[in-house]
């Protein structure tokens, strides 16, 4: 039967996955042995790929480091700790499915490019910001995040303990005066719980109280629309690093350069480059420069500077666009060895980017504003920046 669709003027859609999600799962592994390389090595080259699929993972990829790292350890730490135990109902465990480790080292070609402070890659990066939250993302993208996590943290509180698997959805308008938002959450869930129970469960204690929390209006709520899901994990799909790329920057809302984040180290400018274009556009927005801001960066593999820089306000801007990049570009050094060191990329633990996105959280180094005073100095604007 064709479902009625509802045409909602203006509203903006994001989505996020919880943390034991298959290709979420990919990514913190990777994530996981890049910080076990990074924590000995600092500046490890590392490019670690991974595939799970049912009572298997394959880690692979090119890693150059004067390290040794137990990875098939750092797997099953990984699994042990997003709650993969039950191969039949979650596709892996911890302690009894095959690690493959499949790595390799970097290539030499590459290697001199890096060498001699040029990108690991070439690659075209977009950073965003808003001033609609306070973690300058757009408030579906936020409310996404937010109740996905909450789903994961079932167990606790009261609340039964829901599975490591789960999609979320947030269709957000502005309707007669209130923000308004269509949520669609898909949980897996223990056989026990029925999905009456699970629908309430998930509507009552976990939607509203997340939509409350930033005056938002539930204007429909649908939990696990295609029925039970009891099975999830690598037992309904397989996972692979990277295949979530609008969760992990701004929810589908925003131009992605289509690299990920997940197991590179910083020389990579997919990494690099994503955060710093974060950064300058968050402190763009902070500085109260523009209400929204995209900043666009293009790297060329063995080149240190971008070849492409972009800024982008939507009309929101108080300067001309072309002042903006002309400040920021006075105030940054982009050569991606010195956005490395400003960002502090070679010390920063990347496991926690994994799930939930890699923007909007004040412990991520990238998320710093101590551009703001100085832009609106350069600018003339005279607005004071939120920390």
């Amino acid at each position: 039967m064709a479902v009625p669709l509802t045409f909602r003027s203006g509203s903006q859609i994001a989505e996020s996955v919880c943390a034991g999600h298959p290709d979420k799962v990919a990514d913190r592994i990777s994530d996981a042995v890049l910080d076990a390389f990074l924590t000995i090595d600092p500046y490890a080259r590392v490019n670690c790929e991974t595939l799970v699929t049912r009572d298997n993972v394959i880690a692979t990829g090119q890693i150059t480091a004067n390290a040794e790292v137990d990875v098939d350890a750092t797997v099953r730490s990984v699994l042990r700790e997003i709650g993969y135990h039950d191969v039949e109902r979650h596709g892996l465990s911890a302690d009894t499915s095959t690690v493959q480790v499949l790595l390799d080292r970097q290539s030499r070609e590459i290697a001199d490019g890096v060498d001699r402070g040029g990108a690991g890659d070439s690659g075209i990066v977009y950073g965003f910001a808003c001033d609609e939250t306070p973690e300058r993302l757009p408030l579906s993208c936020v409310l996404a995040h937010d109740i996905a996590r909450r789903v994961g943290a079932t167990g606790t509180g009261g609340l039964p303990a829901l599975g490591p698997d789960g999609k979320v959805q947030v269709d957000l308008a502005r309707e007669d005066g209130a923000d308004r938002a269509i949520v669609v959450v898909s949980a897996q869930h223990p056989a026990d719980l029925s999905l009456d129970e699970l629908a309430e469960l998930v509507a009552a204690k976990i939607v509203t109280p997340a939509l409350e929390d930033r005056g938002v209006v539930p204007a429909d709520i649908h939990v696990n629309p295609a029925g039970t899901f009891v099975v999830g994990g690598t037992s309904a799909d397989a996972g692979l690093t990277g295949r979530k790329l609008m969760v992990d920057a701004y929810g589908g809302l925003v131009r992605h350069g289509g690299g990920c984040c997940s197991g590179k180290d910083a020389t990579k400018v997919d990494r690099s480059g994503a955060y710093v274009a974060r950064y300058l556009a968050a402190n763009v927005v902070a500085a109260g420069l523009a209400g929204r801001c995209r900043v666009g960066l293009g790297y060329a593999i063995g080149r240190p500077l971008p070849v492409w820089l972009d800024v982008e306000c939507f009309g929101t801007a108080t300067a001309a666009p072309e002042r903006i990049a002309e400040a920021l570009t006075g105030l940054v050094d982009l050569r991606v060895e010195a956005v490395i060191e400003r960002l502090s990329l070679r010390t920063a633990a990347y496991q926690p980017t994994a799930a939930y996105g890699h923007f909007g959280r004040p412990e991520f180094p990238w998320e710093r504003l101590d551009l703001a005073d100085d832009l609106r100095t350069r600018l003339g604007d005279g607005k004071t920046a939120s920390a």
